[in-house]
């Protein structure tokens, strides 16, 4: 079995989990207007632009999307999201949304210059060659085209002290009790992803690298986007990776 195949079964066998998050997610107007104003951040003020929405995952962003006055097409490697993604935008109203099955390094049925933007949440660590995304991502936009990157430095160099397993402890149980979700998954998690390459190097240093060497001209960043000011419950359930969570805004050259 190939790493990607393997990566891909275990989002499948997480989809019912991570549908439930972004039901949940979607019932906080909170949550809701913070990623819609990440996502606008990220997109600037030019309206009705054609996004890939990349690891959709369950479609969260591309219903916020839709919602903003945008065209998405989405895409994941795995069937079991693929699924639910397609079931969740009809749901909310947009059944016209392209949802399709594919690799998120190997976009060749993608014509280049195709899209106004490429955004994506929590994919990039989880690919086993994010230089090839990069540069994929990089092909599809058009020239001023933007890629928004949502990730963190996940698995890398983890903190073990007493103090960050009962803070870990806790944000599973108001996860458990916000969300429905155990942990379970967790030891799995750590084997079949925890050899992927943008676990093994300090982030977001090596994404700064990888971009720069895919071509793009202009990389902005923030880091720790997720602040306890603005989504307070987030924080507490997803704290414990403080520290680790980014941002970041890559553009294609107009030339």
């Amino acid at each position: 079995m190939s790493k990607l195949q393997a990566i891909s079964n275990y989002w499948t066998s997480g989809a019912d989990g991570y549908d439930k998050v972004i039901h949940t997610q979607f019932k906080s107007r909170r949550e809701v207007a913070f990623w819609q104003k990440r996502l606008q951040e990220g997109l600037g003020d030019r309206p009705a632009q054609q996004v890939l929405d990349v690891g959709t995952g369950p479609g969260f962003f591309s219903i916020l999307l839709s919602r903003l006055g945008h065209h998405p097409q989405a895409v994941d490697a795995s069937p079991g999201m693929v699924e639910r993604a397609k079931r969740n935008v009809a749901e909310f109203g947009f059944p016209d949304v392209p949802v399709s099955l594919a690799d998120a390094a190997d976009l060749s049925a993608v014509p280049s210059g195709s899209f106004d933007a490429v955004v994506c949440r929590d994919v990039v660590w989880t690919l086993p060659d994010p230089y090839r995304a990069y540069a994929e991502w990089y092909r599809v936009l058009k020239p001023g085209g933007r890629l928004i990157v949502f990730d963190g430095n996940y698995l890398y160099e983890e903190d073990h002290s007493l103090p960050a397993r009962v803070r870990y402890g806790f944000s599973w149980l108001l996860i458990l009790a916000t969300e429905r979700r155990l942990r379970k998954r967790e030891s799995r998690k750590r084997t079949v992803l925890s050899d992927l390459p943008f676990v093994q190097v300090l982030r977001p240093e090596e994404d700064e690298r990888a971009l720069a060497q895919a071509g793009f001209a202009a990389v902005t960043l923030r880091r720790d986007h997720l602040s306890a000011k603005e989504l307070p419950l987030h924080h507490l359930k997803y704290g414990f990776q403080k520290g680790v969570r980014f941002m970041i805004v890559a553009t294609k050259s107009e030339a």
